[in-house]
């Protein structure tokens, strides 16, 4: 029972870790998500007791990459020797179980999420129900594994399987045959059990397609739609006609005649200023003056000056 508890230990410890890389596994297989029915075969094989051969089928689903929980249904037949027969006896013999039902819930952990192979460990805990009205026992059970890609979808399961059922005295009591005063009890029966398991499982939804590599986009190109693409013109719709007011109409007024426009007066024009005659300024002559011609008595008036002009008669 220590082995369980140390089991169930590990695989809790790694719940966070594969919860922690669910994200970032999706192309690996087992992730989150895939269901694996599988297909089991297997036996075991003593010296002095006979054989037995296994057959079941069963599911698992991935709660977190690479961490499952499943259900699987397993029968055991059991095939005696001829000599284990004669030393037991028929009386005897006749209670011994020969089938073996098993209604197991699982846990699988896949220790290594590889493309081509993958080992992982696994782990039962379920009743055991035996045939000629033997009872119910419990089992619980273990097994390291690999399984190996076949192509596709399918993988070779290829693993050891190691069981015990339980209680003890519950177990007893199930494989203790009695005949008379003669009790027989085989030791072989809630011991240690191991043998070899192989399968065939199939990974749906194990595998993600990787998305195609982004390539960068071509740059924009302008090209001139058909006028055919281009919507119909539409018509502006008419003007909104005024609408007439409620208030009443305003009062109306005599027009104001405005009087007759008359030609405007021609302004006279202002009088001339009269100027006082002054030697400085002396009134304009008439009658230009006489022109004479210097002599010699008579001096030369410098330039710029005028000659004294005598008034007019």
């Amino acid at each position: 029972m220590r082995r369980i508890v140390v089991l169930t230990a590990l695989v809790a410890l790694a719940l966070p870790v594969q919860a922690a890389r669910a994200k970032s596994d999706d192309q690996r297989p087992f992730r989150r998500g895939t269901i694996l029915p599988s297909v089991a075969l297997g036996g075991s094989f003593s010296r002095n007791y006979g054989g037995s051969l296994l057959v079941g089928a069963g599911a698992s689903y991935f709660v977190v990459g690479g961490l499952a929980v499943g259900l699987h249904l397993r029968n055991v037949s059991t095939f005696y020797s001829q000599a284990y027969k004669e030393s037991v006896g028929p009386t005897l013999f006749a209670q011994i179980p020969t089938n073996e039902f098993s209604l197991t819930p699982s846990l699988l952990w896949v220790i290594y999420r590889g493309e081509r192979v993958a080992p992982y460990v696994s782990f039962g805990l379920g009743p055991v129900f035996l045939n000629k009205k033997r009872g119910v026992l419990g089992q619980w059970t273990i097994g390291p594994g690999v399984m190996i890609r076949l192509g596709g979808l399918a993988w070779l399961d290829l693993g050891i399987g190691i069981s015990m059922r339980f209680t003890n005295d519950r177990c007893q009591r199930a494989y203790t045959f009695v005949e008379g005063d003669y009790s027989y009890y085989p030791d072989y029966a809630c011991s240690f059990n191991w043998g070899f398991r192989g399968g065939i499982v199939f990974g749906i939804g194990g595998r993600r397609q990787a998305p195609p590599p982004s390539r960068p986009s071509p740059p924009p190109s302008y090209e001139s739609q058909p006028a055919s693409s281009y919507p119909p013109p539409q018509s502006y719709p008419p003007p909104a006609q005024p609408v007439p007011s409620a208030s009443p109409p305003p009062a109306t007024t005599p027009p104001v005649t405005t009087p007759p426009e008359t030609p405007p007066t021609p302004a006279s024009p202002p009088p001339a200023p009269v100027e006082t005659p002054s030697p400085a300024n002396p009134p304009a002559p008439s009658t230009p003056p006489p022109t004479t011609a210097p002599t010699e008595t008579s001096p030369v008036p410098p330039p710029g000056e005028n000659l004294p002009v005598p008034p007019p008669a």
